[in-house]
């Protein structure tokens, strides 16, 4: 796995281990957005390709009716529990997949410059700014690539982990990698 540091032009590192969560829900039932929003602390959002973050927790939008929840390891387990309280009885369903992908931070000046040499999406900042998320493909890797205040996250599958990691590396060798 890539924790390997260029230089300022581009860091690429493991995420830390995070809480992950899927949320399938119709987020547009008026019932089922008030009380995801009050387990999480933010509404979740509805526009395509857009996230909502607060302390507590990031909400990405994947789909329609699908979401990644992120958060801290440690409020995995009370986060989970507040949404299914929250929403039961609702047709919605939340599945922990925090161990089925791994994370990767990828920051620098050249970080957009880096994914797009494996990925077709615009990752120029007018296009993909800020709190922007996509589910594509990196190098055919599937990935959720997420732009942040810092750079960007990047979620893979596990099993393709050591794959994209080798990747990105490799990619980041004309940084002075």
């Amino acid at each position: 796995m890539a924790d390997k540091m260029t230089d300022t032009a581009v860091r690429i590192a493991p995420l830390p281990p995070e809480g992950r969560l899927i949320l399938r829900c119709d987020a547009s039932d008026r019932k089922i957005a008030a009380a995801a929003k009050k387990a999480l602390g933010i509404a979740l959002p509805t526009e395509p390709l857009t996230s909502s973050a607060r302390d507590k927790a990031t909400a990405c939008w994947l789909g329609p009716d699908e979401f990644l929840l992120l958060c801290a390891e440690d409020g995995r387990e009370a986060l989970q529990t507040a949404l299914e309280t929250a929403l039961a009885g609702q047709h919605a369903a939340i599945v922990d997949v925090s161990d089925a992908y791994a994370g990767f931070s990828i920051t620098g000046p050249k970080a957009a410059e880096l994914l797009a040499k494996g990925c077709v999406i615009d990752l120029h900042p007018v296009a993909f700014g800020e709190g922007k998320v996509v589910r594509t493909l990196l190098a055919k890797a599937d990935i959720t690539l997420l732009r942040d205040a810092v750079g960007f996250r990047l979620y893979v599958l596990r099993s393709f982990a050591d794959y994209t990691g080798l990747w990105l590396a490799d990619a980041a060798r004309e940084y002075g990698g």
